[in-house]
């Protein structure tokens, strides 16, 4: 589920392009919630207190605050640095600092359908679907990873260890949150504790696969015949289309 925050002082601009982004989201086939703010510090507290976004719709001139407000909380006091940032203004030029924030793009005021849908299109290009970013927290910190470099999942207690190809990380959460998440991009839940990655399992071996680094990953009895028809289904394209 993707997660979008519209931030604009002008209420009707920021239903409207609340709007835009819910067509065009399904128009893109993107599952998403959208959540609006008239006002820059409610959602700088709202960061403050734990929540977060994947992409920022962000106008750089606020009643109460600034776009470059939102951004410094965003990239240097959450320090979420996988998030998307899009500004959006009505003004010709923009503000050489906003770049130190690495905006993904600028959307210029009156906006139509169009400009949000190839906005959304773009994101969903880079980091949607095969491509996808997994995101999580620990402590006070985001930190992304690419699907496609992440080898398992395991679950110990309250933390979920994550496994990569070349480091290892770990942040608090449920499997269950994982495999919501990932949805479609070729995960296999083996084990209550343990979420594997198609593209990077060697073999399988009746209760138990092996990863290509050589960690073995034990299969529950009750989940040997659902894997061998996830089996089955990545082998005959499925993967390509997601499970």
């Amino acid at each position: 589920m993707l997660k979008i925050a519209v931030c604009d002082d002008d209420e009707k601009i920021c239903n409207l392009l609340e709007n835009y982004i819910n067509d065009s989201c399904r128009i893109l086939h993107i599952e998403a919630e959208t959540e609006s703010f008239i006002s820059g510090k409610v959602l700088k507290r709202k960061l403050r207190e734990g929540e977060n976004y994947q992409i920022y719709f962000l106008d750089i001139e606020l009643a109460d605050d600034t776009g470059i407000s939102v951004s410094d909380c965003i990239r240097n006091e959450i320090k979420d640095e996988a998030a998307q940032i899009v500004y959006v203004s009505g003004k010709d030029g923009y503000d050489r600092q906003l770049f130190a924030f690495r905006p993904f793009n600028f959307i210029e005021k009156p906006f139509d359908q169009n400009m949000v849908t190839a906005t959304l299109e773009k994101y969903n290009r880079i980091y949607g679907k095969k491509n996808d970013i997994f995101h999580y927290k620990y402590g006070h910190d985001m930190y992304c990873a690419r699907v496609s470099e992440i080898l398992y999942f395991k679950s110990n207690g309250r933390k979920v260890k994550i496994v990569m190809q070349k480091s290892e990380d770990e942040f608090y959460g449920s499997l269950e949150e994982v495999c919501d998440k990932l949805k479609g991009q070729g995960m296999i839940l083996t084990h209550k504790s343990y979420l594997v990655n198609y593209r990077y399992i060697r073999s399988f071996q009746g209760e138990q696969v092996i990863m290509v680094n050589g960690d073995v990953i034990p299969v529950a009895r009750g989940r040997k015949e659902e894997i061998a028809r996830m089996q089955l289904h990545f082998e005959n394209g499925g993967f390509a289309h997601g499970i």
